[in-house]
């Protein structure tokens, strides 16, 4: 890589050719959802003219393919953890098809890839030093690409949440169909990664968060193949519970399927059951582990090292720092009713209860938002007033997600009307004052730590997104919060807009 003199420079720069030449796999697969929801039920217009669901399903053949369409020399591997030696083995088990490995969280067109302050402004912010003399492509300026961390999370999200959700709006919500054809390519892909997700589960139902040699956010040391990410296993197990209702009702109605097809259905219908419910010897399932080693002290834990052989237990709980998402996903994905079946009538209240002590965002008694952690200045004072420390839009549209499965599920319980009053009063104020983080209404909203020349470094927007956050921090999980305009932010708010819950099978 390029040496950049100048401190943590390098680092900066990294971390700005990152959020400006690439896509986080998550952040596109809410993009899916978020464009096929806007045609079918919103009826917007896109400015490529294009058929919504076509502009969707690029996504998954880029998936497919493995390569991005500037790729000189396409090789189906070039954005897919296929293992090397002892290099991105799955629970020690090699994957060795392209399109059964994990794909990299981060995506970029090109392998080279320029710092957006060039032809800036800022251009004279940018030195280099070392420059290879017999190889004009190194320009300063031009850095070569740095993020291949394949992650459960993001590819229970590229994989299953993201296209099967957007399957199901265009073919079943618009086009009234009874199921998702088989040979449609978000299937196809699913499928096919399908049996990687089963080889990285742990005995005791836990999936691991990252094959092995995955380097961390931060720093340069691989991270510990048997760490296990409750938020990263929430999002996969609401995407095995869609792909199981998509895969049982093309079963039911799609009379062209051969009998290969059928195979391959039950054989992924086999392989969702065991992964959620265990089989009863040496594979706990996801459920067991939510249930057992997921819970503690009232709420979601963030994770913890699995099955670890260096370990004296199967189960050394990560206890800090606590983390926002893994509840309001947690409850969402599993449902309220999951939850205090397992820990007590209001249990997923209480929770909640709890996360806003210590990682809710707001002014005095108004609830305006969650952050990220109990690391970020939030909560509750003794005064039982709200700290203003971060907010973040994509976590409080997950709050408030949440916050509406809870709504549902209370209201048909007389002694729960107490809650659901409540809750609707916070469901309503986190949805008011989260308009806050939109582009617009951040320019003229004093949110402590926004940066005093905002306006001079961000243009207007037209379309008016939501940003990101309401301050840059460096989040306790190893990446940045910034107040920029975000993807995954603004397909959050379209989501909440059409009161579509992404863990459950259509939205529902």
């Amino acid at each position: 890589m390029i040496e950049v003199e100048g401190g943590q420079a390098h680092l900066v720069q990294i971390e700005r050719v990152n959020v400006h030449n690439g896509t986080d796999i998550y952040d596109a697969a809410t993009w899916q959802i978020a464009v096929e929801l806007g045609a079918v039920m919103n009826k917007f217009s896109n400015p490529t003219r294009q058929n919504a669901y076509d502009l969707v399903s690029n996504e998954n053949m880029m998936l497919q393919e493995g390569y991005d369409g500037n790729a000189t020399l396409p090789r189906p591997d070039q954005n897919r953890a296929v293992t090397k030696d002892d290099i991105f083995k799955y629970n020690g088990k090699s994957v060795v098809e392209p399109q059964a490995a994990y794909f990299f969280r981060m995506v970029t067109r090109n392998w080279l890839s320029t710092d957006p302050f060039m032809n800036s402004v800022y251009a004279s912010y940018v030195t280099a030093t070392n420059l290879p003399k017999d190889n004009p492509d190194y320009q300063t300026g031009k850095v070569t690409w740095t993020d291949w961390k394949p992650i459960t999370g993001e590819n229970g999200w590229a994989f299953l949440i993201g296209p099967l959700q957007a399957a199901y709006i265009n073919y079943i919500s618009d086009k009234k169909q009874s199921y998702v054809p088989f040979s449609d390519q978000a299937i196809l892909n699913a499928i096919n990664v399908l049996p990687t997700f089963a080889a990285m589960q742990s005995p005791i139902g836990g999936v691991y968060y990252v094959p092995s040699g995955t380097l961390g956010n931060q720093g340069d040391q691989p991270v510990n193949p048997h760490m296990v990410s409750l938020e990263n296993n929430f999002s996969l197990y609401a995407g095995l519970n869609i792909l199981k209702e998509m895969l049982q009702s093309e079963l039911k109605n799609e009379n062209d399927l051969t009998a290969e097809n059928k195979k391959q259905i039950t054989t992924s219908l086999a392989i969702i059951n065991v992964m959620i419910n265990g089989n009863g010897k040496d594979q706990k399932g996801m459920l067991s582990f939510f249930k057992n080693q997921g819970w503690r002290n009232g709420e979601f834990i963030q994770g913890g090292l699995a099955n670890d052989p260096i370990q004296s237990s199967d189960w050394v709980a990560t206890m800090e720092p606590k983390a926002v998402d893994v509840n309001t996903w947690g409850i969402a994905a599993l449902g309220p009713k999951q939850v205090d079946s397992w820990f007590g009538f209001g249990a997923s209240y209480q929770a909640w209860q709890q996360v806003k002590s210590w990682g809710a965002y707001g002014q005095e008694k108004t609830l305006w938002g969650v952050g990220y952690s109990d690391k970020d200045g939030d909560g509750i004072d003794a005064n039982g007033n709200y700290k203003s420390g971060i907010i973040s839009a994509e976590w409080t549209a997950g709050a408030i997600n949440m916050v509406r499965s809870m709504i549902s599920y209370y209201s048909t319980i007389p002694a729960a009307q107490k809650y659901v009053t409540t809750l609707k009063i916070e469901e309503s104020s986190m949805l008011t004052e989260v308009q806050l983080l939109r582009f617009n209404s951040y320019q003229t909203t004093p949110f402590p730590g926004k940066p005093d020349n905002y306006s001079s470094l961000m243009s207007a927007e037209r379309y008016q997104p939501y940003l990101y956050s309401s301050k840059r921090y460096m989040i306790p999980f190893g990446w940045y919060a910034n107040p920029i305009p975000s993807v995954c932010s603004t397909s959050w708010m379209i989501m909440l807009a059409d009161n579509f819950n992404p863990f459950g099978y259509g939205g529902k």
